[in-house]
């Protein structure tokens, strides 16, 4: 009989995220977004954030009153600078989930829990990770979840199935609601993949709880 290795990692928990009012287009960026709730060293993932594109993707915050903070580099701590094209409106911030090195497992299910009449979307996000040659060596080789997808920062969305229904759920679609609570399990076609974390797309109401469960063998 074969054994069972497993690991849990919760992603989210009882998150409540905030809408980004702009951010300023200098070095380093500036975000506003009001009641952020975030301490300095805290990393935060920003999503739909136009004009300043810059600002989407996972930062380290530096705080700098209860409505806005800096963003830098989560490895190298340099500044970010902004996309050269005016500052940015709109989009939604969250602290980061984990990022999961999924290698060495053949199985993941993901716990979706939310509170609040949840009204949003978000996206299980997949990578092989970036090629050694774009590897600077400050940025590591983790893409950037959330940031524009190139060839420098590889990543592409994955399907899911909902374990009660057996529906499939495309990558580009992700788990949505509107204004009704999630209380669903999803397995994630991982194949083989690297790296697999989420990523929130929109959002006006209520909290969301995101707990992975890794197995080798079910």
């Amino acid at each position: 009989m074969s054994s069972r290795n497993a690991s849990q990692i919760v992603l989210w928990n009882e998150v409540t995220p905030v809408v980004v009012t702009s951010s300023t287009d200098a070095t380093p960026v500036v975000v506003t977004a009001t009641a952020h709730g975030l301490l300095t060293g805290d990393q935060v993932q920003i999503n739909g954030h136009t004009t300043n594109i810059a600002a989407n993707g996972i930062f380290r915050v530096v705080r700098i009153t209860a409505n806005t903070y800096q963003l830098k580099d989560i490895n190298s701590g340099a500044s970010i600078a902004g996309s050269g094209a005016g500052a940015g409106s709109s989009g939604v911030m969250v602290k980061a989930p984990k990022i999961i090195l999924c290698r060495d497992w053949r199985h993941a299910v993901l716990s979706v829990e939310t509170s609040g009449s949840f009204n949003g979307t978000f996206k299980v996000a997949g990578s092989l990770g970036k090629l050694k040659s774009d590897d600077t060596g400050s940025n590591g080789i983790t893409p950037n979840f959330g940031a524009t997808q190139s060839k420098s920062n590889p990543y592409s969305f994955v399907q899911l199935i909902n374990l009660d229904t057996a529906a499939g759920v495309n990558g580009a679609t992700g788990v949505t609601s509107s204004g009704t609570d999630l209380h669903n399990m999803y397995e994630v076609n991982i194949n083989a993949l690297e790296y697999l974390s989420l990523i929130l797309t929109a959002w006006s109401a209520g909290a969301i709880t995101v707990k992975a469960l890794l197995a080798d063998n079910l």
